[in-house]
């Protein structure tokens, strides 16, 4: 239903301050949150916010509505729409930050175990910056982040009914409902203000989003140019399963997989190599977590000298790479009861003759 408002001059400013700040995603989400704050305080028999001290006593949880609870409530967005392929394809963009060479220089953090979850967080990224600012507050998109995605893991669990090998299946990474997990999620498939380490998260990373602070203190995400480019490449994961409800057998495009191997190979030439001389190492025999990981700590020891590299850090980096590699369909993992063994696959094959990047 379509309603209008006279406004006080004053307070459409207020409001439009507010908007422009990224605290609410235009006027007409303001004056919905608005509007449901005081239908629940009315139901809890308080006029307004300063009808009385009891009133301002009421806790948080009581009346203070998140943005994602909003559209929930109000029916106006359901979890799918976030991850629909913008149309336009004049999504706003900015300029990446500089990468520094420690980052550069070193393989992607262990945990980061899977690519198509950042996937889906540029989808959602894109179609909040097509709501008019080409940066969006990043503390709200966080949340709503941490919300739907908590959701599209229950949701892929129930759905996919492909027999996966454990440790393939398609929710793996998205987090769980506890707030630890989703935090973890945040901090490694949103991220944070970049502090220039290796360990930031994979979106900065790779130079698909931008995070700063703006001059009013509060910090906002982007979209670079290359963030939009690959959120335009066409998603099994996300478009044919998520959207369609169709069965896949893997959750990247060969679109997809080739363009992220060019992006490692650019902007992450550690990683790249990390990842070349694990291929080869599997080629020359080492097919089992035990081997591989043998080989693994030897090369990590003899790249990074000054780390301390325990047998605990080893086994992180290595069952990270493994992970992004079976996604990338780079390798396969076969298993016989408990023993696993790794072989390449034609396109494992194929990215041993590349060059490493220095």
């Amino acid at each position: 239903m379509i309603v209008g408002v006279n406004l006080n001059p004053n307070s459409y400013r207020r409001i439009k301050e507010f908007v422009e700040k990224g605290k609410y995603e235009s006027v007409e989400n303001f004056v919905e949150i608005a509007v449901l704050n005081q239908i629940l305080l009315e139901s809890n028999g308080v006029a307004s916010l300063g009808a009385s001290r009891e009133s301002r006593a009421t806790s948080k949880e009581e009346f203070a509505y998140k943005p994602s609870q909003i559209r929930q409530q109000a029916g106006v967005q359901q979890p799918a729409q976030y991850l629909t392929c913008p149309k336009d394809v004049s999504i706003p963009f900015s300029s990446p930050l500089p990468l520094t060479d420690e980052i550069r220089s070193f393989p992607i953090w262990g945990q980061i175990n899977r690519l198509a979850p950042a996937k889906i967080v540029l989808r959602m990224l894109a179609n909040q910056v097509l709501l008019g600012r080409d940066r969006v507050d990043l503390k709200r998109f966080s949340a709503d982040v941490a919300e739907i995605t908590t959701s599209l893991r229950t949701y892929i669990e129930k759905k996919d009914k492909k027999d996966r090998i454990r440790g393939t299946e398609l929710f793996i990474a998205l987090p769980k409902k506890d707030p630890s997990s989703q935090q973890r999620f945040i901090n490694f498939y949103v991220g944070k203000l970049p502090s220039g380490k290796w360990t930031d998260g994979i979106l900065t990373g790779l130079g698909l989003v931008r995070i700063e602070q703006t001059e009013d203190g509060s910090v906002v995400v982007g979209l670079t140019e290359t963030g939009r480019t690959l959120v335009c490449l066409s998603s099994p994961l996300i478009d044919e399963f998520l959207l369609q409800g169709n069965q896949i057998e893997e959750p990247f495009s060969s679109a997809e997989v080739e363009f992220l191997l060019d992006q490692l190979e650019v902007n992450r030439p550690g990683e790249f190599e990390y990842m070349v001389s694990v291929l080869r190492f599997i080629k020359g025999g080492a097919v089992t977590p035990t081997s591989l990981r043998q080989k693994v700590g030897v090369f990590l020891r003899d790249r990074y000298p000054t780390m301390k590299i325990s047998e605990k850090f080893v086994n992180t980096m290595l069952v990270g790479l493994m992970g992004r590699l079976v996604e990338m369909r780079i390798v396969e993992i076969e298993k016989d009861a408990q023993k696993s063994k790794y072989s390449l696959t034609a396109a494992g094959e194929v990215l041993i003759s590349r060059r490493v990047r220095t």
